[in-house]
């Protein structure tokens, strides 16, 4: 390859890299955004008649109360505070886990191909 080709070349790779991680950043970000309405508090379970619950305070300061049909083994003691992850205008669509949880890989790739990008013609060039 002669000194031409290999900068094109360069500068082909090295602005997919850097659109490549632009659009993960920008999905990562979107993401995040549409669940900006989910809330992170802490619950109490409940144990009642053999069947599991989960109380929490929402943003309205209500007690809400929804059912665990599957807690983990060994179930929590009774009282015990677990964290929830609760729709704000919607209480009764709830997670245990943040349901943007996968957004820090989309971001955490999209940083480095950005960065692969924008450093690769000044380390090659």
């Amino acid at each position: 390859m002669n000194g031409l080709r290999g900068a094109a070349l360069l500068e082909v790779l090295s602005a997919a890299a850097t659109n490549a991680g632009l659009a993960l950043l920008v999905a990562a970000v979107l993401i995040r955004c549409l669940h900006a309405r989910w809330h992170r508090t802490e619950a109490i379970h409940v144990l009642a008649d053999g069947a599991h619950h989960l109380r929490w305070h929402t943003t309205r300061y209500e007690i809400h109360e929804e059912p665990w049909p599957h807690p983990p083994v060994p179930a929590p003691a009774a009282g015990a505070e677990v964290t929830v992850y609760f729709h704000v205008r919607d209480p009764h669509r709830w997670a245990l886990t943040a349901p943007y949880r996968t957004t820090w890989w989309l971001l955490g790739a999209g940083a480095v191909l950005t960065g692969i990008g924008l450093l690769l013609p000044l380390l090659l060039g």
